[in-house]
């Protein structure tokens, strides 16, 4: 076999034997900057790379952004930043919960509110029956606490806005006035029959807050609490003949 031929023959066969080496990948390239971090994957033919918010390059990656997941779950202040053929979601600095005015009505349901004082007239938990039995309290200023949330000082004020009155017999009654003294006698309530009862007074506030030196604002529902009861004896008056 002549000498060209058996050269020519052993190249095609090597040809053919040894497949050709797969392309290259296009270079990604990553960094940081004052927007956060960014990435970049860059088209080798054309020699370039995006960084930042850089418009894609021309090439034969996708024609769109492809956004990637980071971390577990999305920070509100996520930004998006694209490279040459990819799109990066990210967050800057490590981010504060964000105070919400559900923590204000927890911090406000929570509060150690006092429960109403009830004042009963006659006093030493003893009374008529068909008489006149005078009920009010002396709580009726408003209460007011600051407190930390999520390392914020926020003033709660809590204001007594309605008194329920437990007679026990049965008998309610709701009032916005808090009664007053002998010889006022605005909330009364009369027993029918002689017998032992635990009157109680129930009150209600609304509240309002203001975070640092904010403006004052108000608080959505109210809270009410519970007084406990008092013991009190309703008796019939036994007529006394004096002398005349």
């Amino acid at each position: 076999m002549p000498r060209y031929l058996a050269a020519t023959t052993l190249v095609a066969a090597l040809s053919i034997a040894t497949p050709d080496p797969p392309p290259h990948p296009p270079p990604v390239d990553t960094g940081a900057g004052d927007g956060g971090f960014w990435a970049a994957a860059g088209d080798e033919r054309e020699g370039q790379q995006g960084k930042g918010a850089a418009e894609p390059t021309v090439g034969d990656g996708p024609s769109e952004p492809t956004a990637l997941a980071v971390g577990t779950a999305a920070c509100s202040a996520a930004e998006v930043v694209t490279g040459s053929e990819i799109g990066v979601a990210v967050c800057g600095d490590d981010q504060q919960p964000t105070l919400t005015l559900a923590d204000v009505q927890q911090a406000f349901a929570e509060l150690k509110l006092d429960p109403g004082t009830l004042v009963i007239q006659p006093p030493d938990g003893l009374t008529l029956v068909n008489f006149k039995t005078n009920f009010y309290t002396t709580t009726t200023t408003p209460t007011t606490l600051t407190v930390t949330l999520l390392d914020q000082p926020v003033t709660l004020e809590a204001t007594p806005a309605t008194y329920t009155w437990h007679f026990g017999d049965g008998q309610t009654t709701s009032t916005t006035e808090p009664g007053a003294a002998y010889p006022a006698l605005t909330i009364t309530h009369e027993y029918l029959r002689k017998g032992d009862y635990r009157p109680s007074l129930s009150t209600t506030y609304t509240g309002r807050y203001k975070i640092g030196a904010g403006p004052w604002q108000t608080i959505p529902g109210t809270v009410t609490i519970d007084g406990p009861t008092q013991p009190l004896r309703a008796i019939e008056a036994q007529p006394k003949l004096v002398g005349y």
